[in-house]
C-alpha cells in the first residue's frame, strides 16, 4: 500500500472523524477537514503538516465550493444526523450541492459515505434484528435521521457510473480512541447468512476499514453493512 490519498473530509470533528483523521495521518495520507468549528480539531492533529482546515457549514455554498477545489482525489463523509433531531436534510443537502464539483474539480478516485441500515441495499433480506432496530426505534425517535440517511446514500448511489462510490452502513458505534478495541470488520449486508451484520463496531475499526478499502476496493459502487468481526 504505497500510494498515498488526498482526503476530503466531511464530519471531522465529532469522534469518528477524529479517530479517522488520526488513522489517515498516521498512515501518511494528506487530509483537509472541512468543519463548522476548527477549534474542535485536537492540536495534536491540527499542527500536523498534513492536514488543512477548511471553515464552514454545510449551507455554505461558498465554503463547500472551497473545499471542492482543494485538490482532494478522494472524498469522505463521517457526518451523520444526531438522533432525534428535527433539522430537515441538511447533510443531504450538501452533497446535492458537493458531489458536482468535486466531480469538476478533479475528485475522481472514490467516495465513501456513511449510511445505516436505514437505507436498504438491494442485497439485503430479512432480519428479525435489523427490522426491529429500524421500524420500532429509528422511525419511532429518530426525527429527521430516517429521511436524512436515506437521502445522503440516494445522492451517493445516484452517481452511478461517474465515479466509484460506496455506502457503508454502520450499527451502533462505539470506542472513542484509535486501536483500543483493534480487530477485524464483518462487511456484508443486513440479513447474511452467517449472522455477520452484528449490531456493534468499534470506530478505530470502522477507520481502519475505510483506508484499506482505498486500496482493496472490494465494495465499489455497493452498500456494505459493516460490523465487528
Amino acid at each position: 500500500m504505497t500510494e498515498k490519498f488526498h482526503i476530503l473530509l466531511l464530519g471531522g470533528t465529532g469522534i469518528c472523524g477524529l479517530i479517522f483523521a488520526q488513522a489517515a495521518l498516521e498512515a501518511g495520507h494528506k487530509l483537509t477537514l472541512y468543519v463548522r468549528t476548527p477549534s474542535k480539531i485536537p492540536k495534536e492533529l491540527s499542527s500536523n503538516a498534513n492536514l488543512a482546515v477548511i471553515q464552514g457549514d454545510l449551507s455554505d455554498a461558498e465554503g463547500l465550493k472551497r473545499a471542492a477545489a482543494c485538490g482532494a482525489d478522494v472524498f469522505v463523509s463521517l457526518a451523520g444526523p444526531t438522533l432525534g433531531r428535527r433539522d430537515g436534510t441538511p447533510i443531504t443537502n450538501a452533497l446535492k450541492t458537493l458531489y458536482p464539483l468535486l466531480l469538476e474539480n478533479g475528485t475522481t478516485k472514490r467516495i465513501l459515505i456513511l449510511s445505516t441500515a436505514s437505507y436498504s441495499a438491494v442485497e439485503d433480506t430479512r432480519s428479525i434484528k435489523w427490522w426491529f432496530a429500524i421500524n420500532l426505534y429509528i422511525k419511532v425517535i429518530g426525527g429527521d435521521t430516517y429521511t436524512e440517511i436515506k437521502g445522503m446514500a440516494e445522492e451517493t448511489v445516484a452517481l452511478g457510473q461517474k465515479i466509484p462510490w460506496t455506502v457503508f452502513r454502520v450499527p451502533l458505534l462505539g470506542g472513542t480512541k484509535l486501536g483500543e478495541n483493534d480487530g477485524d470488520v464483518n462487511a456484508c449486508f443486513v440479513g447474511d447468512s452467517k449472522g455477520r451484520d452484528g449490531l456493534n463496531l468499534d470506530r478505530g475499526r470502522l477507520a481502519r476499514w475505510i483506508l484499506n478499502e482505498l486500496y482493496e476496493a472490494k465494495w465499489i459502487r455497493s452498500c456494505p453493512i459493516l460490523a465487528n468481526a
